[in-house]
């Protein structure tokens, strides 16, 4: 049986969060275990009520971790996955935050022990400083949690990671880790782009003292993404590079719509922002609905995570359905879904 800890490998923004999430629940029974590379946000971290300690070492901090958290930027937990493999003990729970999926899965399965269990994630959730000073406990409060968990990764695995989201007060989505590229791409990755874009084209004109004294709230929102941690950025963009190509051709092919309908006259315009606003209202008000891993049933957020090391627990989940889980769409069926028509992803 693992000992009650849980490892947490990064006390950045997202780290720190899941701590101090983890931290304030009640009578929990379970010891929080942080490292940062930068051990001054480790202490920050501990300082904040997120770790009840900090350590050196990645062996130090996943000895007998029952669950493993890696908060990352993403191409950091291609070093860390490759680093503690032999530290796990056997049955281990393996899970990340990282922005991008495709990447990381390849490398949990490239070196991580057949006898752990990896299970990838990626909270919707953010903001626009870094560092544990920004934490806070409910920053995954109505958040979508992408999870994707990996071939090898049991019921019981799934479970817990389930149980951490449901516990951080966060919706799981499960979805294949393409197609989690794919869209992350679209409602993520590009609008930091067009933020980093836009205040970029404002910033280097020659008007820019005068137009920074008419930047209101609106422009400050859609730059906000501009102020994020540049090493995340850049690693999003290096694990992501096609899907997000894709998506900036179809934004330009937006602009060009709206420069048509510019260049046409009122009624053109008007109609543009017309649907937009319809489709964007819908959007809205009858959000979509979330899906689950099939065959497993949603822990409770009272006892997922506060019993997770307690017995045999697991022993006694139902079995698991004999459907797995929906496989990962081929390149092609996915291209189709999207519109894409060359040969990249």
């Amino acid at each position: 049986m693992a000992d009650n800890r849980i490892a947490i490998i990064g006390t950045g923004l997202i780290g720190t969060s899941i701590g101090l999430g983890l931290a304030s629940r009640p009578n929990r029974n379970y010891e929080l275990v942080g490292i940062d590379r930068d051990r001054e946000h480790a202490r920050a971290a501990k300082k904040l009520g997120a770790l009840d300690r900090e350590v050196g070492s990645l062996e130090e901090v996943v000895e007998r971790a029952g669950l493993v958290i890696i908060a990352t930027p993403v191409v950091a937990a291609r070093r860390i996955l490759e680093d503690i493999g032999r530290f796990l003990i056997p049955g281990a729970v393996v899970t990340d935050v990282c922005s991008t999926k495709a990447e990381v899965m390849r490398w949990a399965a490239e070196f991580l022990p057949e006898t752990a269990h990896f299970v990838g994630g990626h909270p919707m959730a953010g903001r626009e400083k870094s560092g544990p000073g920004a934490a806070a406990a409910n920053l995954f409060e109505g958040a979508t949690w992408a999870i994707t968990p990996s071939p090898r990764a049991d019921e019981r695995a799934v479970q817990v990671v389930l149980g951490l989201v449901e516990t951080l007060g966060a919706v799981p989505l499960y979805i294949d880790p393409a197609e989690h590229d794919q869209y992350a791409a679209a409602v993520s990755h590009v609008p930091l782009l067009t933020s980093v874009a836009l205040f970029r084209m404002v910033r280097d004109s020659q008007g820019w003292e005068d137009a920074a004294l008419l930047a209101g709230p609106g422009f400050r929102d859609i730059t906000r993404l501009a102020s994020g941690d540049p090493t995340m950025a850049r690693d999003i963009m290096l694990t992501n590079r096609d899907a997000v190509l894709h998506w900036i051709g179809r934004l330009q092919s937006e602009l060009d719509t709206i420069r048509t309908a510019l260049e046409s006259g009122p009624e053109a315009i008007f109609d543009l922002f017309r649907s937009t606003q319809l489709d964007r209202d819908t959007f809205i008000q009858n959000p979509p609905q979330r899906r689950r891993p099939e065959g497993i049933e949603p822990p409770s957020a009272r006892d997922a995570i506060g019993r997770m090391f307690v017995g045999n627990l697991y022993d006694r989940i139902k079995e698991a359905s004999d459907r797995a889980p929906t496989r990962p769409r081929d390149d092609a069926d996915l291209k189709r879904k999207l519109g894409i028509e060359d040969d990249r992803l």
